[in-house]
């Protein structure tokens, strides 16, 4: 038994080792662009009259399987909206129906106007709805919800802690709650920093300085996130603070921080494009979520424009463009085709034969930084 044992962990080890090699499809432009199309095909059916996603399906049964979330249907905004910036015009119609519907569950709390579908609302559901905002604004140019945004902003402004971790919750009858989100610090550092690049002159610089601080230095040994995190969001607000008209320097720490994130970032692809089927399913497990890849492309795509501000990647912007790239590939060979008879099929992505609303939101996000990076 000993024997057999010790023969089944070398044959693992050497599988692990030698027959584990990168596979990223190859992938034109024309390839992303159609994926995009596809995917702003998918909200369009998805999107229902008074603005509800299909939030999570089964394509075996062809089933709605329920659930909501504030965050992932704000997300999903963000996503529309950035496509309809890129000049995908099916984007905006299904972009402002979901927006209707998450202005009228805005309501009144004790520390100002929150988002949320459910009780107590989550911080990340405000920030990502501002950050929607923001973007369609730019998107528009219509600015008739400034009020609205700078309204929200100073809610989320009151979250934020005197060392500038964000409460993760808001009661609509006490304010907000002290506990930590692994995803909403960086969502709420986001949103205040595009308010400040948006309305200079508002003090939303204040507020997102300090949870700056709290992301780069203390974060990670405060609330000891397992396992540690590759933090798209922080990657976003970094982009968005080098725009400021005086951008927060990028320092030393900040410079580990964005090493170790590119570090994690690279480990993970290289670790997804590994899954391939066959025996990588022992060895490596089922693909990820596509969610969850997708939001290795964001990273990677604000880092790349962070860098061409700052200079942050240095020698190592080829080898990260080329994990950016298998990241994009892996992502468009998964997604689902159209299918005849199920128009909720074509155009997303699913694992183990069910999809939610954010595997759609952050793969569409990637979709389109690729579009940007492959273009410099």
């Amino acid at each position: 038994m000993t024997a057999g044992l010790l023969t089944w962990l070398l044959t693992l080890g050497i599988v692990g080792v030698a027959v584990h090699p990168e596979r990223c499809p190859s992938l034109s432009r024309a390839d992303v662009e159609s994926a995009v199309t596809a995917t702003v095909g998918w909200f369009r059916t998805a999107t229902a009259d008074d603005g509800r996603f299909i939030y999570r399906y089964d394509r075996d049964t062809h089933t709605e399987l329920g659930g909501y979330s504030g965050p992932r249907h704000a997300g999903a905004l963000v996503a529309l909206y950035q496509a309809s910036s890129h000049g995908f015009v099916g984007a905006l119609d299904p972009a402002d129906r979901a927006l209707g519907w998450a202005l009228a569950r805005v309501f009144d709390t004790p520390i100002g106007p929150a988002f949320g579908v459910s009780t107590p609302f989550e911080t990340g559901s405000t920030a990502l709805l501002v950050a929607a905002l923001d973007e369609r604004r730019a998107a528009t140019g219509d600015h008739s919800f400034d009020d609205q945004m700078i309204a929200l902003g100073r809610t989320l402004a009151e979250t934020v802690n005197d060392d500038g971790a964000v409460d993760a919750l808001i009661d609509p009858a006490r304010g907000s709650i002290p506990e930590r989100s692994r995803f909403y610090t960086g969502e709420t550092l986001w949103a205040l920093a595009r308010l400040h690049l948006t309305f200079p002159h508002e003090g939303f610089d204040v507020p997102a300085l300090a949870v700056l601080r709290y992301l780069i230095n203390d974060r990670d040994s405060v609330e000891s996130p397992w396992p540690p995190v590759s933090d798209h969001w922080g990657a976003y607000a970094l982009e968005t603070m080098s725009r400021w008209p005086e951008p927060p320097p990028v320092d030393s720490a900040t410079r580990t921080w964005i090493d170790r994130q590119v570090w994690m970032l690279g480990l993970q692809v290289r670790y997804e494009s590994q899954r391939v089927g066959g025996i990588t399913k022992l060895t490596r497990g089922d693909i990820a979520l596509p969610a969850g890849v997708g939001t290795l492309g964001e990273a990677f795509g604000n880092l790349f424009l962070l860098d061409d501000r700052e200079g942050i990647l240095g020698d190592d912007r080829a080898a990260v463009l080329t994990r950016a790239a298998c990241t994009t590939s892996l992502l468009v060979s998964r997604q689902a085709p159209i299918d005849p008879t199920d128009p909720l099929v074509g155009g997303a992505w699913f694992r183990q034969g069910v999809s939610q609303l954010d595997d759609q939101q952050h793969t569409l996000s990637t979709l389109l930084f690729t579009l940007d990076w492959s273009a410099s």
